[in-house]
């Protein structure tokens, strides 16, 4: 395959009568990869694998030339302590859902720190668990950073972690907002996860943190996400370049970087502009690694 491998995430609202055609389309627009939210579909019930939606989902996928990864579904939590057997079920079931389809990368997300050294240990060993098992199913777990919390505490834990298929998601969009919130350098904090970076998450937004999302979350997910667009508020998930963040500056700190640059954004809110979208984030990339001397 080319590179870079620039891939797009598949929208949530996505149904399975129109996937084929959504797919085809970002072959069509120039899009190298597709990453699936896996409570797109219901391929996992009750923490247990839906073999039978598996089984219909598989041969729409295979169907295109396009390398497919995974986010877990929300409302994963290896901090959890009312079922933490439950959350786990869950994500084994991801894991072997991500292997039946030849999904060799899931994106899991940090979360907040719980200040509970008992909790984080649990937290910490429920990741070696899991990373022990997608080993065996080739599957590699890379943790996303999120807007309400520090880069660090990410960095430290993956280092503790210290597992080869535990590797790290930098979302550009939450560090970008987390910087800007809890006034840390934006750009040094990029430098710091780019040594233990598995895959790539580019989003925009306007360094506006959106308060609501750490004071009463339910009203910041009710907030129309057109609405907070156009105000700038929050985690708004725009294309690369279409917001302030300084995406040149990014792409030169990852010059050692060779995984999938994964454009998540509202993807069906671009549907004039996608294929722009491909092309402009393409020719950035290979323009930083020209400047780096590179071919």
């Amino acid at each position: 395959m080319r590179w870079p491998i620039i891939g797009v995430n598949l929208p949530r609202n996505t149904s399975f009568a129109s996937l084929d055609a959504t797919l085809s389309a970002m072959v069509d627009q120039g899009f190298d990869a597709v990453e699936i939210t896996l409570d797109t579909f219901p391929v996992i019930i009750g923490a247990r694998v839906c073999q039978r939606w598996v089984d219909v989902l598989k041969p729409v996928l295979v169907h295109h030339p396009l390398v497919y990864t995974a986010h877990i579904g929300r409302g994963l939590d290896l901090r959890d302590q009312s079922d933490p057997a439950l959350h786990k079920d869950v994500l084994l079931s991801s894991l072997e859902v991500c292997h039946q389809l030849g999904i060799e990368l899931l994106v899991l997300h940090w979360e907040v720190t719980s200040g509970d050294a008992r909790i984080e240990e649990q937290f910490l060993e429920a990741h070696r668990w899991a990373a022990d098992r997608a080993s065996q199913l080739h599957v590699k777990i890379c943790v996303e950073n999120i807007e309400v919390e520090l880069v660090e505490p990410l960095v430290a834990f993956i280092e503790r972690a210290a597992h080869p298929q535990l590797a790290l998601t930098l979302d550009t969009g939450h560090a970008y907002l987390a910087a800007r919130y809890f006034g840390f350098d934006f750009l040094t904090a990029v430098s710091a996860m780019a040594p233990y970076l598995g895959h790539l998450h580019l989003n925009d937004n306007t360094g506006t943190f959106e308060e609501l999302r750490i004071t009463d979350r339910v009203a910041y997910d009710a907030m129309t996400m057109g609405w907070r667009r156009e105000f700038g508020k929050g985690d708004i998930h725009l294309p690369p370049f279409y917001g302030t963040l300084p995406f040149d500056e990014v792409l030169a700190l990852l010059d050692g970087y060779h995984g999938i640059y994964l454009c998540e954004y509202t993807y069906g809110d671009f549907a004039p502009l996608n294929q722009s979208i491909q092309e402009t984030v393409r020719r950035h990339i290979i323009a930083s690694r020209t400047a780096c001397g590179e071919p």
